[in-house]
């Protein structure tokens, strides 16, 4: 008997550790190919050194301080390239994505939380409106607006005459960055946009996990500056020392009579910052340009001393959203305001690439004054 328990003991021990080294091994691939996804686009703009000898010197010295060893340049070069703004507290992306992996070390909750189907139940626990949801779709798996299962011909012959709704994808792996995000208007099981019938459609764009919504109608305060897409606040949220932080927020911005507000770094959609009292910076930037503008290019609308009144209500309902979901202590929020100034959530996702997109297109550190602490903190684990 001591002998049996010995070994079974043994046995769960090993398979243990052999389970531990396994996730350490994943985590690690998983963060080489994210730096891969967003590293590559960007090489060509890496080429160049801008940074003078004291600009070196002093991130040698913050770095050194608190991190414990200097860092590469690449990511302060790229940083200061884009805006012509230095700020020594800049994150290099690599050492972001070690800090999201400490955060977030209940790794097999993510893929499911980034669902967007999943947003439904966190909009339903808090309370916060969501657009309204037709049919979606899991695995093949077809879903009415009651989440009665349904079979893929009544799907098809339900939506044949649906009008006006918006699709997407709704696993990462297949809805990035708006990718095969669209507006579908069906009349007669044909789409007046593109003149496909629903079933060519699922085909065409592969899908397979997907939600057919209600189309956002933004609060004037945000179609004001441009109206042909909904424009979302992409809003970071974190839990640091016993509280709900948001330590990045920007504002999404279409253009060029696109129905979609981003397209990711290599489009030509705009993002701005905007202050936590809903003021926004004074100029957006276009990653795929790499050029910063002082007044929306198609409207003319003008960014300075323009103020968002109603944004304080998104980063609470952000920060309400996040505490039904406390496994996850570092993530990104899509969220917009309709047109009756409710905040409306769309998404959630991983905070990865925005870490990129806020310092390049603002010149301003991700963590801002917290970048000491929160580097020491990393420091430590990796010891």
């Amino acid at each position: 008997m001591k002998y049996f328990f010995c070994n079974k003991l043994f046995s769960s021990l090993v398979f243990f550790k052999t389970r531990q080294f396994i996730i350490k091994i994943f985590v690690y691939l998983r963060r080489e190919s994210t730096y891969k996804y967003f590293f590559d686009p960007l090489k060509k703009d890496i080429t160049k050194n801008i940074l003078t000898k004291k600009q070196k010197q002093e991130t040698d010295l913050f770095y050194k301080k608190h991190y414990g060893k200097r860092v590469s340049y690449i990511w302060h070069n790229l940083f200061t390239k884009y805006t012509g703004i230095f700020d020594v507290k800049y994150i290099p992306f690599d050492i972001f994505l070690k800090f999201i992996d400490m955060m977030n070390t209940t790794h097999n909750y993510f893929g499911i939380l980034e669902d967007k189907n999943f947003m439904y139940l966190c909009a339903s626990f808090t309370g916060i409106k969501i657009p309204e949801r037709f049919f979606y779709s899991i695995n093949n798996n077809f879903f009415d607006s009651n989440n009665n299962i349904i079979s893929k011909e009544s799907f098809y012959k339900k939506m044949a005459n649906i009008g006006e709704v918006f699709i997407k994808p709704t696993k990462l792996n297949t809805s990035g960055n708006a990718k095969n995000c669209k507006i579908i208007k069906m009349a007669n099981n044909v789409d007046a946009y593109s003149g496909l019938n629903i079933e060519t459609l699922l085909k065409k764009y592969h899908y397979t996990n997907f939600v057919v919504q209600e189309k956002i109608v933004c609060h004037k305060s945000i179609s004001d500056i441009y109206s042909k897409s909904a424009n979302t606040f992409a809003v970071s949220s974190l839990i640091w020392k016993d509280k709900i932080n948001t330590p990045m927020h920007v504002l999404k911005i279409g253009r060029g009579n696109k129905t979609v507000d981003w397209e990711g770094l290599t489009s030509n959609s705009l993002v701005i910052g905007i202050k936590e009292d809903g003021s926004l910076y004074d100029f957006a930037f276009s990653p795929a340009e790499k050029k910063k503008y002082y007044a929306h290019p198609d409207t003319g609308f003008v960014f300075k001393n323009y103020k968002i009144d109603l944004f304080p209500k998104v980063r609470e309902s952000v920060i309400k959203l996040h505490s039904v979901i406390p496994w996850i202590k570092f993530c990104n929020w899509d969220i917009t305001i309709d047109c009756e100034g409710n905040p409306v959530i769309v998404e959630m996702e991983n905070p990865a690439g925005w870490s990129l997109i806020y310092q390049a297109a603002l010149g301003k550190p991700y963590f801002g004054e917290n970048t000491a602490e929160i580097l020491s903190f990393i420091k430590e684990h990796l010891t």
